[in-house]
């Protein structure tokens, strides 16, 4: 498998994770979350670290598009986990605002990756 495809299978599931931490924390009141809902999501954390490690890593045909985008997936999953680890858990509309942002990023690079898949999957046929 290309390490562009394993990158982007890491990233949905990462997407994945994310969404199900959502609805695990929704569905319980704000006062018993319990642990679930943080699990879920280091495990996403966890998927999006690979990603990036796999397109940060050094390739012989490799273009450095690839780092750079890695590079930007691990300064965006840093950035989420300091907002996780600090912010209040209480509503703050700029760590929320800073979620949406490096999620929007992430996205982002998952659908370039995506089509740059489908792009080099037409070609090699």
């Amino acid at each position: 498998m290309d390490r562009r495809r394993a990158a982007l299978s890491a990233l949905v599931a990462f997407a994945v994770a994310t969404a199900v931490a959502i609805v695990i924390g929704g569905a319980r009141p704000a006062t018993g979350q319990g642990i679930a809902p943080t699990v879920v999501q280091a495990v996403g954390y966890a998927c999006a670290l690979l990603a990036a490690l796999a397109l940060v890593a050094p390739a012989a045909h490799r273009v450095g598009v690839d780092r750079k985008l890695g590079a930007v997936i691990l300064v965006a999953l840093v950035a989420l986990v300091l907002v996780d680890v600090f912010a209040a858990d209480g509503p703050d509309i700029g760590a929320g605002f800073l979620r949406l942002v490096c999620f929007a990023v992430i996205v982002a690079i998952a659908g370039r990756l995506l089509a740059t898949s489908i792009g080099s999957g037409r070609r090699q046929r």
